[in-house]
C-alpha cells in the first residue's frame, strides 16, 4: 500500500464513528438520497445474495438487507477495520448480514456465486491497477444473470460540470484525480459485462451505473 493509500485509510478510520452523520450534513441529506436511489436501481429481490463491495458503516447493507429478507443474504466488505467494526454493532444482530475485513483490489471468494454488487463511492478511490481488478473480480464472482450498480461521482462529465468536479477533486481528492479519465463504461463492457445503463444525478455530477452480466 502506497503512503498515500495508507494515508487515506487512516482518515477512514478516525471519521468512522461520525461518517454517516458529517455526510448527510454536508450534503444536506442529499447523500442518503443519492444511495437510496441507486439501491432502487439495483433491485435486490427476495433471497439473494448480494456483496456490498467497500461497505462503510453498514448503513446500505442494511437497507439491502430488508429487501433481501431473512432467506437472503448480504456481505459487506471493506479494508477499514474501525468501519467494520462500526458496522457489526450497529447490524450485526440482522441475522442476513456479514461484515468482512478486505482489500477489495486483493482476491476474495463467490466465484459465480452473487446475484449482485453494490459499491458506492469507492471506485473512484481504487489506486488506478487495482481498480479494474477489482472490476473484473466482481463480474467474476457474479452469477450468469447477476448485475453490479456502481454509484459514484461522473468520470466522464464534460463542459461546466466537469470543471466543477476537478476543481473538487483538486482540493478533496488529488490522489485519485487519474480517475477522471477512467473510461467506465467503455472498461465494464470490456470485462464482458453485456448491458450498461447509466443514470444521471444532480446535471451529471454524479452517475448511477447498472450493468449486467448478460443482455
Amino acid at each position: 500500500m502506497s503512503l498515500e493509500s495508507r494515508r487515506r485509510l487512516d482518515f477512514f478510520e478516525r471519521i468512522a464513528p461520525h461518517y454517516d452523520f458529517l455526510v448527510d450534513l454536508l450534503t444536506f441529506g442529499l447523500y442518503a438520497r443519492f444511495l437510496r436511489k441507486a439501491v432502487r436501481i439495483l433491485d435486490p429481490g427476495q433471497g439473494e445474495t448480494i456483496l456490498d463491495l467497500c461497505s462503510g458503516t453498514g448503513r446500505v447493507a442494511s437497507w439491502i438487507g430488508q429487501s433481501v429478507g431473512e432467506n437472503g443474504r448480504v456481505v459487506g466488505m471493506d479494508i477499514a477495520e474501525t468501519m467494520v467494526e462500526i458496522a457489526g454493532s450497529r447490524y450485526g444482530n440482522y441475522g442476513n448480514l456479514i461484515f468482512l475485513r478486505q482489500d477489495v483490489t486483493h482476491p476474495w471468494n463467490y466465484q459465480g456465486k452473487l446475484d449482485a454488487i453494490f459499491t458506492s463511492f469507492s471506485v473512484h478511490e481504487l489506486p488506478k491497477d487495482g481498480r479494474m481488478r477489482t472490476l473484473k473480480q466482481s463480474f467474476g464472482t457474479l452469477n450468469e444473470k447477476g448485475r453490479m450498480v456502481i454509484a459514484d461521482f461522473n468520470p466522464q462529465i464534460s463542459g461546466p460540470g466537469r470543471v466543477l468536479v476537478q476543481i473538487f477533486f483538486g482540493i478533496f481528492e488529488r490522489p485519485n484525480l487519474n480517475f477522471l479519465s477512467f473510461k467506465q463504461e467503455d472498461m465494464l463492457r470490456g470485462i464482458g459485462f453485456k448491458t450498461i445503463q447509466t443514470f444521471p444525478v444532480a446535471s451529471g455530477l454524479f452517475q448511477i451505473t447498472l450493468a449486467r452480466k448478460s443482455g
